[in-house]
């Protein structure tokens, strides 16, 4: 999970509303609102574009908002990218959208006149496939540099019920008005337009907004965290969709339990990446006999990205996993009102309720081959998890 690159506390802006999502019909409903009163802008960024009811509304209110001469920009991730995507990025240009795939994975030409890049053919090519590890994990929406909305929502139909032909994911997101969002938008143009990183990463140092796209932010902020975990004195709460831990944080954690700090970690027991709770599991001894309490969110997937240590609270993309603290493109925001930190403790204490706690005493004896198959996995697929 990043952390922002400055240790300065900042005061929350006097207008700065937040509101917490971890409705997916909610969420979803006032995304699409939001995007049919928009008056001048539209930034969509987002990993993964499904082919769904659900994206069709979202495209639709898009194509609806480009035809009303909104600027509207939709930034989706090779990776992400339906298969059939370029049908739904042709809809979108022919109303007057514009559209991008970061990194479209090499095998997908007709993607590739959508890229970032600007190279052509073999040397195309080769670039996709250097860049293949380098994913864009972000989730924003930005509207009309007044509104944003970030977390762990995709824009697929597996976020909704299961009555909405959806499969009922758990996450959360955030959105966010009243604050200068001049952050967003620099990271998103840094992006968009391949600006120069570091001169770029200037600008965003004194923002609740936090990014991780160059080298030195990923190190300052893996140090924050370390720094904050270390300095806990009370809690810290973990929710997270895939956990693999590297060998400092979880060492921080551990000792962190070792000293009385409260360590819950609530993570799912149905994981869309079937092996990322064998691969999780690894790690699950060392953190029980430190006194940690893990906790197996259960009967539907645990997709949700939160963090709280102590009084400092974020929601955003990052996993704690080796993806996100060294390859991914990361989005997260720091909660600023007193409210919204105690409505995020609440809602990890609600989902506590729909999980199953680990025992210390019986856990060396069960799931042992799924423990080791995950320690291998962990071993051969270190950059990629």
């Amino acid at each position: 999970m990043s952390l922002n690159s400055t240790n300065l506390k900042i005061a929350p802006a006097p207008n700065l509303q937040e509101i917490i999502y971890t409705n997916a019909n909610s969420y979803f409903d006032n995304i699409i609102n939001a995007i049919n009163l928009a008056e001048k802008s539209i930034d969509l960024e987002v990993y993964i574009f499904d082919n769904d009811d659900l994206s069709k509304r979202v495209v639709e209110a898009l194509i609806q908002a480009a035809k009303r001469n909104i600027h509207v920009r939709v930034l989706i991730d090779g990776v992400g990218a339906c298969t059939d995507f370029y049908y739904i990025a042709k809809q979108l240009l022919k109303a007057g959208a514009e559209v991008k795939i970061f990194h479209p994975l090499p095998w997908h030409i007709e993607q590739w006149r959508l890229s970032l890049s600007h190279s052509k053919g073999l040397e195309k090519f080769l670039h996709l496939l250097a860049s293949i590890n380098q994913r864009d994990h972000r989730k924003l929406i930005l509207i009309d540099q007044r509104s944003a909305w970030l977390g762990s929502f995709n824009i697929s139909q597996k976020h909704l019920p299961k009555k909405y032909k959806g499969q009922h994911w758990r996450d959360t997101a955030i959105e966010v008005t009243g604050i200068d969002l001049e952050a967003l938008n620099i990271a998103f143009e840094a992006c968009w337009c391949k600006w120069s990183k570091k001169q770029t990463a200037l600008h965003l140092t004194k923002t609740p907004f936090i990014f991780n796209f160059t080298r030195s932010l990923r190190i300052e902020q893996r140090k924050r965290l370390l720094e904050r975990i270390q300095k806990a004195s009370e809690k810290i709460w973990i929710t997270n969709a895939y956990f693999v831990p590297d060998k400092h944080l979880l060492e921080a954690l551990a000792y962190a339990s070792y000293r009385g700090v409260d360590v819950r970690i609530l993570l799912p027991r149905i994981s869309d990446i079937f092996f990322i709770p064998w691969a999780s599991s690894y790690f699950y001894g060392r953190l029980l006999k430190s006194g940690a309490r893990i906790f197996e969110f259960q009967n539907r997937v645990l997709h949700a990205k939160t963090l709280i240590i102590d009084d400092w609270a974020i929601i955003g993309s990052s996993n704690l996993n080796r993806r996100s603290l060294r390859h991914d493109l990361e989005l997260d925001y720091s909660l600023q009102l007193p409210e919204s930190k105690k409505e995020l403790a609440k809602s990890f204490e609600v989902d506590l309720n729909e999980s199953e706690e680990l025992a210390a005493k019986n856990f060396e004896q069960s799931r042992i081959w799924q423990r080791i198959l995950g320690g291998i996995l962990v071993f051969l697929l270190a950059r990629w998890v």
